[in-house]
């Protein structure tokens, strides 16, 4: 994917059509111009000639500007996509964000600073986090299948070899380590997309069903909430997984998984060894890792998992001494 090179910034909406002249002028680059566009539609059927470099949005009581930038984006415009709102409340702005926009301004923003953003953000690559992502989850997941192709090529000839040990055993373990990192390559890519559609989910329900699917031998899951979260299915199924999986692979002796509810979301608790505080800072980093058989991805990928629903983790101590994961959601 390359920066938008179009010349046309469209602006779209009730109100945000008046800065078209301004804006115009504004701008500094050649042959650069804004074109109003009253409605959807227009700037849709714009977006398919090919010349748009980027779209200014109106947001206020006649015009969802949100509701447009998801149309837009659901088909395919990958160019930056601004909003503007007349004295907008904070929490406007804070959601606008989340969704994805390139940038959020207030309508008494001079012209040329609106301008200036613009020209900066249509030269970069990429546009926003949610384009990023999607570009991301595109890349990861191609490089993740070819790559896999001669992967499976190279462990159908070592089966085939009579090499003996102690090659055999190492030579496989590595194969098996690439191809784990891959497939973490093509999941962090999805994970990390924004979550657009919630359901809200028993906790309880979903823990038990990816406990079970699990089959974890000497370990037991507790449950002791029974709180709804307003999430996506799939990645807060990921997120417990990645926290039971933590839990059960750095615990040697049979171990405890508790999951329960706190007043500002949830936690997983568990009575293993513990996570070092000197860690601690580092456990959600990507790559950071303490055991041979794990990549390091677990607790990044939870990390990961809850950004893209807007929730933040920590780690810290269970009463027990062992691992404690909250997941903040409010």
């Amino acid at each position: 994917m390359t920066p938008a090179r179009g010349t046309v910034y469209l602006v779209a909406g009730t109100e945000a059509t008046d800065l078209a002249k301004t804006l115009s002028e504004a701008l500094t680059t050649d042959r650069t111009t804004a074109e109003a566009a009253r409605d959807t539609s227009t700037v849709q059927d714009r977006l398919n000639d090919g010349d748009v470099r980027g779209v200014v949005l109106g947001d206020d009581g006649e015009y969802d500007g949100v509701a447009v930038f998801e149309e837009l984006r659901a088909g395919g415009a990958e160019i930056p996509i601004v909003l503007v709102g007349t004295d907008p409340e904070p929490d406007r702005v804070t959601e606008a964000l989340r969704a994805g926009v390139t940038d959020y301004v207030t309508a008494e923003a001079p012209a040329s600073l609106l301008a200036a953003k613009l020209e900066a953000y249509a030269t970069r690559w990429p546009t926003d986090w949610r384009v990023g992502a999607g570009q991301w989850d595109e890349i990861s997941s191609g490089i993740s299948h070819d790559a896999k192709n001669p992967l499976n090529v190279v462990m159908g000839r070592l089966e085939l070899l009579d090499i003996g040990e102690p090659h055999e055993d190492a030579l496989l373990r590595s194969v098996d380590r690439v191809e784990s990192l891959l497939t973490d390559l093509s999941r962090i890519g999805s994970v990390a997309c924004p979550v657009l559609e919630t359901d809200s989910l028993a906790l309880a329900d979903v823990a038990t069903e990816v406990w079970a699917a699990e089959s974890y031998e000497n370990a037991t899951l507790e449950v002791v909430t029974d709180v709804s979260v307003d999430a996506e299915n799939d990645r807060l199924q990921l997120l417990l997984r990645e926290l039971f999986d933590n839990a059960v692979t750095h615990s040697k002796e049979p171990v405890t998984v508790t999951i329960g509810a706190t007043e500002a979301g949830f936690y997983v608790a568990d009575d293993g060894p513990g996570i070092p505080e000197s860690d601690r800072s580092e456990v959600f980093d990507q790559g950071f890792g303490t055991t041979r058989e794990g990549e390091g991805y677990g607790l990044f990928l939870v990390d990961t998992a809850a950004r893209a629903h807007g929730w933040t983790v920590s780690v810290g101590e269970s009463k027990s001494g062992g691992t404690r994961i909250d997941v903040t959601t409010a």
